[in-house]
């Protein structure tokens, strides 16, 4: 389902979450955010060793496990203006260590599905205990961007409200860049962004082959919905978006001399103009 901006900002004011910041919003059962929402049979009590990486951490088992819902975002363009005098630096691995130090290093994790990403490490939802979502919650203080996993989820709606909530305030990253970035102030990238990016542009062309659709946007940079994806996109016609503004979130990676970026999952795609 292809979310208007309108749905977007609603589902995001009514996900429920509480981060280290102390901010609260209000429930929607369907997402299951809160701790208690799950059954602990489906619940693992673990100590965190080592931060490798923003979603990458090393359990005191011995485990090494895929922290999910959260990425980085990427740097501003160079010719994007900061709303701030200063750029809001921003070390999401710090920020989670922190977070970990503050509650023992102790997590409550939910295996993801599947089960393990790529590269064999288990895919995990993780809460503080007795405490928020941490994704969710790094994301919602304006730290992290949301990043869905291989296939659309409940706890998806929690990710993606808390930047709604970041936006709204402004916290965080939302500080020194617009909610979106007009595609028009990116160049070609030479390699793949390293975090996502929220850009906003007008779709001018449309190329609907089989399996795979593309929105060229009014700049340099195109939408891929891959035919692995587009099962999620079950309500969408890919021409009727001809002529609309749409902002789409994710990682930008060089493809014949433009940009373009793979949208995975419904949330990362709003259209503006319905």
């Amino acid at each position: 389902m292809l979310v208007p901006s309108n749905e977007g900002a609603l589902r995001g004011a009514l996900v429920c979450f509480v981060s280290l910041s102390a901010w609260l919003l209000a429930p929607v059962a369907a997402a299951q955010c809160a701790l208690e929402d799950h059954d602990p049979r489906d619940l693992q009590r673990v100590t965190v060793e080592r931060v490798w990486a923003p979603d990458a951490l090393e359990l005191e088992d011995g485990r090494h496990i895929r922290l999910l819902g959260l990425a980085p975002v990427a740097p501003l363009p160079p010719v994007a203006p900061q709303l701030l005098p200063v750029g809001f630096g921003l070390d999401l691995s710090e920020s989670l260590e922190e977070r970990l130090r503050g509650v023992g290093q102790r997590l409550v994790l939910l295996p993801g599905r599947p089960a393990r990403d790529a590269y064999g490490r288990l895919r995990m939802h993780a809460w503080i205990d007795d405490g928020p979502l941490l994704a969710a919650s790094l994301i919602g203080d304006g730290l992290a961007m949301p990043r869905p996993g291989p296939e659309p989820g409940p706890l998806d709606e929690c990710y993606y409200g808390a930047e709604a909530a970041a936006r709204e305030a402004p916290r965080g990253l939302w500080l020194e860049r617009l909610e979106a970035l007009p595609v028009g102030w990116l160049e070609p990238p030479r390699e793949r962004s390293q975090g996502r990016l929220r850009v906003q542009g007008e779709v001018i062309d449309v190329r609907v082959r089989d399996p795979h659709w593309v929105l060229v946007l009014d700049g340099l940079l195109d939408l891929l919905i891959s035919g692995d994806d587009r099962d999620f996109f079950e309500d969408m016609e890919p021409r009727s978006l001809l002529g609309n503004t749409v902002v789409a979130r994710g990682t930008v990676y060089p493809w014949r001399e433009r940009g373009r970026m793979r949208i995975r999952h419904p949330f990362d795609l709003e259209v503006l103009d319905r």
